[in-house]
C-alpha cells in the first residue's frame, strides 16, 4: 500500500509511466513493473479529491471497482435483458465475497483488473456484432490496455481478444475501419514507451527479457492441468475464495471440471437448437477465453500463486452465467411482457438477499490493512519526525519478514511529512526512480531493522538511534521467542536447514521458499508475522561502514 501510495503522491510532478513492482527481473537482475500506469490514472480522480490521504487511496480503489461493475452491467443490461444483468451481478458479489474484504480497498494491482475484465469481455462481445459501432472498439483497446498495465498476466487474454475483432473488422469492413481503435492504442501505450526512451533498460526491455527468456523452469503440464480443473470448475474458488479448503482443491475438482464443460456443452445445444444466436457468440467467446486462458496457465513458470491467474474467476463464472441463462430461457418459456416483470421482482429479491448476506458475513472480517505495519509506523513517525527538513535522506531497510513493508511506510510517512527521502537504486521499481540515489548525494542514511537485530544495531557504536517501536506486549514477545525457536527446529526437521539463516538475515519473506514450507512451518511463520517485530530507526553519515548491519 505504501508503494501504491508513493506512486500516486507525486503524480504531477513525476508522472508514473510505468505500474506497480512486480516478480518481473530483467537478464542483470534488475526490477522490473507491470507495463503501465493505467491503476494509477484510474484511481486519481478520487484520490485528489479525498485530499491524497490514505484513505483516499482505498476509496479511489472502490471507486475503479464500482465503475467497471456499473459499466459491465450497463452493457449487460442493455444486451441481454434483467435476468442476465441480474446474474451478472450476483457474480460480482459472489466474487466479492470469496475474494475477503481486503480485495475492496487494498490498492494491489492484480485485482484492479478483475473487474475491469468482465467489461473487457462484454466490449469484445458487442464488437463481434455485424453492426457494431467503433466506439464498443475504442472502448475495449481502452479496458483491455488497463487490464494488461495491471498485472501482465492479462496480455494473452486481451491481445486474443482484440486481436479476433480486429481480423473480423479487417475481413469484413477494410483495415481502414481500425484508425481510431489504433490510434487509442498507441495513446495507451505512450507512457510505458516514453518510460523506454527515457532509462536504460527501459521498463518495456525488462519484461521483454523476463517473460521472453525466463530463468525459472515452466509449471509442470500435470501442475497446469490441476489449475486449469480448479478455476474452471462449477464449485470453484470464485465461489468458495482461494486455499485448500473448497471442494474444487481435492479430488473432486475433477468431478466439478468435468461437470462444467458438460455444461457448457447441454447449453451450447440448447442455445443452438433455439436459434439463441447472441448468447450462442457469448457462449463461444468464452469458451475461446478458456482455451486461450488454458494455454497462458500451462505458460507460467516459477512458483504458482493463485492470484496471478484470478482474471479465471471471471471467465467460469461468465460461463456458468451464461449456460444458467440459456437454460432457463429454454425451460421458461413466456411472453415477453411476463417474463420483464418476473425478471424484475426476482433480480430485486435476489440481490437484495445477496447483497445484505455479503454484507453482513463480511463485516465481521473487515480490518484495518496492515493493521501491526501501521501501528509500527504510528510509533516510528513522531520520533524520527525530530530530524531536520533540511537534509536529504537514504532510507535503507534490513528485513528478514515483511518484505520492507515497514521501510517503505515509513519512506511514504516521512515524505508526507515534508522530508526529502531517497531509497536505493536497487528499489526503482518500488519508489520510482526520481526517488532513488547512491549514498554519495545524500546528507544523512538511515536503517529501518526489523526484528532481533536490533540487538546489535543499537549496540553498534557507528549507528545512533532515533526511533524504536515494539509492537508486541510482554506475552507476545515471549510467544515470539518460542515460536522462532519451533520454525527452526521445523526447517532443521525438513531438511531445509539452509533456510534457518534466512529468519535473521534481511530478504524475501521464509513463506516464498521454494519448495513450500512444511504446512505446519508455515503456518507459525504466518503467526510470527502477524505479532509484529521491533523496529528501529538508526541515522550514520554516508560512507560509513556498519559492522553490525554487514
Amino acid at each position: 500500500m505504501a508503494q501504491a501510495e508513493l506512486h500516486m503522491r507525486g503524480f504531477f510532478g513525476h508522472p508514473p509511466l510505468v505500474g506497480a513492482a512486480g516478480r518481473i527481473v530483467s537478464d542483470s537482475g534488475i526490477q522490473g513493473s507491470h507495463p503501465g500506469p493505467s491503476l494509477w490514472i484510474a484511481m486519481l480522480p478520487v484520490y485528489l479529491i479525498g485530499g491524497r490521504s490514505s484513505g483516499a487511496l482505498m476509496a479511489a480503489v472502490v471507486s475503479v471497482h464500482l465503475a467497471s461493475m456499473a459499466l459491465a452491467l450497463r452493457i449487460a443490461w442493455k444486451r441481454y435483458g434483467t435476468s442476465f444483468a441480474t446474474g451478472l451481478a450476483l457474480l460480482f458479489i459472489v466474487i466479492v465475497r470469496s475474494s475477503g474484504p481486503d480485495f475492496v480497498f487494498e490498492p494491489w494491482n492484480p485485482w484492479l483488473a478483475i473487474f475491469p475484465l468482465a467489461l473487457f469481455v462484454l466490449l469484445i462481445d458487442r464488437c463481434l456484432e455485424p453492426e457494431t459501432q467503433r466506439r464498443w472498439l475504442v472502448g475495449a483497446v481502452v479496458v483491455g490496455s488497463h487490464c494488461v498495465q495491471c498485472h501482465a498476466g492479462y496480455a494473452i487474454l486481451v491481445a486474443a481478444g482484440l486481436s479476433a475483432v480486429a481480423w473480423k473488422w479487417i475481413r469484413t469492413r477494410g483495415s481502414s475501419s481500425l484508425a481510431w481503435p489504433v490510434a487509442t492504442l498507441v495513446v495507451m501505450w505512450i507512457p510505458p514507451l516514453v518510460d523506454q526512451w527515457r532509462r536504460q533498460p527501459g521498463n518495456l526491455s525488462i519484461l521483454w527479457q523476463h517473460f521472453g527468456s525466463p530463468s525459472e523452469p515452466r509449471l509442470p503440464l500435470a501442475d497446469a492441468m490441476r489449475a486449469i480443473a480448479t478455476q474452471f470448475n462449477l464449485l470453484g474458488p470464485w465461489l468458495w475464495g482461494p486455499g485448500g479448503t473448497h471442494p474444487a482443491e481435492s479430488w473432486f475438482r475433477w468431478i466439478g471440471f468435468v461437470g462444467f464443460l458438460a455444461m457448457v456443452g447441454i447449453a451450447y445445444t440448447t442455445a443452438r437448437r433455439l436459434g439463441f444466436r447472441n448468447e450462442c457468440r457469448l457462449l463461444i467467446l468464452l469458451m475461446g477465453g478458456f482455451v486461450v486462458a488454458a494455454f497462458s496457465i500451462s505458460r507460467l513458470f516459477g512458483p504458482y500463486f493463485e492470484y496471478t491467474i484470478r482474471w479465471a474467476w471471471i471467465l467460469a463464472g461468465l460461463v456458468l452465467l451464461t449456460c444458467l441463462t440459456i437454460l432457463v430461457r429454454a425451460w421458461l418459456p413466456r411472453s415477453e411482457d411476463e417474463r420483464r416483470r418476473s425478471h424484475l421482482a426476482v433480480a430485486g429479491a435476489v440481490l437484495l438477499v445477496a447483497s445484505t448476506w455479503s454484507s453482513v458475513a463480511t463485516a465481521a472480517d473487515v480490518h484495518v490493512p496492515g493493521p501491526t505495519d501501521s501501528a509500527i509506523i504510528d510509533g516510528l513517525a513522531p520520533q524520527v519526525s525530530v530530524l531536520p527538513k533540511d537534509s536529504m535522506y537514504l532510507v535503507r531497510f534490513w528485513d528478514p519478514y515483511t518484505l520492507n513493508a515497514t521501510g517503505f511506510g515509513l519512506v511514504l510517512e516521512l515524505e508526507r511529512r515534508g522530508y526529502t527521502v531517497r531509497v536505493d537504486p536497487t528499489f526503482a521499481a518500488a519508489a520510482l526512480p526520481h526517488r532513488t540515489a547512491i549514498e554519495a548525494e545524500v546528507d544523512r542514511v538511515l536503517w529501518v531493522v526489523v526484528g532481533p537485530r536490533n540487538t546489535q544495531a543499537a549496540a553498534d557504536a557507528t549507528l545512533e538511534q532515533v526511533g524504536y517501536f515494539d509492537p508486541r506486549d510482554a506475552a507476545e514477545r515471549q510467544e515470539a521467542e518460542v515460536l522462532l525457536g519451533e520454525i527452526e527446529k521445523g526447517l532443521r526437521d525438513a531438511g531445509r536447514d539452509e533456510l534457518v539463516s534466512s529468519l535473521t538475515s534481511p530478504g524475501a519473506s521464509l513463506l516464498f521458499a521454494e519448495p513450500p514450507l512444511p504446512d505446519e512451518v508455515a503456518e507459525d511463520l504466518r503467526t510470527l508475522y502477524r505479532l509484529g517485530q521491533p523496529v528501529g530507526v538508526y541515522l550514520v553519515s554516508p560512507g560509513v561502514s556498519v559492522p553490525s548491519l554487514g
